[in-house]
């Protein structure tokens, strides 16, 4: 086997393993908006200068964030609905990769700080709404 061939190999190896990669990718975005709404972000944890990029979904009683590359379909963070709340923007906007321009908003429960989270300036009213709504099944008895 001459040394061209094995590089045709090794190319054609890594074109198909890259092909995988992005298919898998596409079901797990599938996966994961088969059970809410689902938008790019940024998550930022106290204490930590660096943006992750991710995925928000606004399930019935939680928020979940999901890590953009990860293969699993279960949330890196999740946040309780109940008491959970967001702050207005803040003034600008933060350039990050992957997001055109996005509002940075702070997200608490009982005044302790949860996370930063940088999300498209049209996703925030959906997420802002979806926090002030009640959530489905609570105060159904309500005369």
């Amino acid at each position: 086997m001459s040394a061209l061939q094995v590089v045709e190999i090794l190319l054609l190896a890594g074109c198909l393993l890259l092909a995988v990669w992005l298919v898998v990718l596409w079901l797990r975005r599938r996966a994961l908006a088969a059970h809410g709404p689902v938008c790019p972000c940024a998550l930022r944890l106290p204490g930590s200068p660096r943006w992750r990029l991710g995925l928000l979904r606004m399930g019935a009683q939680h928020l979940d964030w999901f890590s953009v590359g990860g293969l699993t379909t279960s949330p890196s963070k999740s946040w309780g609905r109940e008491g959970l709340e967001i702050s207005t923007p803040a003034p600008g906007s933060v350039s990050l990769p992957g997001l055109d321009t996005a509002l940075a908003v702070t997200l608490t429960r009982e005044g302790g700080h949860l996370a930063d989270l940088a999300i498209e300036p049209k996703i925030y009213p959906a997420v802002r709404s979806w926090l002030e709504s009640a959530p489905p099944g609570h105060n159904v008895n309500v005369t």
